[in-house]
């Protein structure tokens, strides 16, 4: 599942706080590589979290499951 299909329409995980300086006009910065519209996905913090948590233990990893070696000869490999 990609995080885009947990989107939910004025869902906000987080917001930055109010500007302390002067605003100023990115276009100016940006001119024609400036995109109006940037497609974030609007999740919570939570689904995030969770989200990126489920993507993690779908790798395979060495403290989670048990390495297939495949030779006797291989013992267990320690983490570096």
């Amino acid at each position: 599942m990609l995080i885009f299909e947990l989107s939910s329409k004025g869902r906000k995980g987080y917001r930055l706080p109010k500007l302390d300086v002067d605003r100023i006009d990115v276009k100016d910065y940006l001119g024609e590589y400036l995109r109006e519209e940037l497609n974030f996905p609007e999740v919570s913090e939570l689904d995030v979290v969770r989200h990126y948590t489920r993507l993690s233990q779908l790798n395979y990893a060495i403290d989670t499951t048990m390495v297939p070696l495949g030779s006797c000869t291989m013992k267990y490999n320690p983490r570096i």
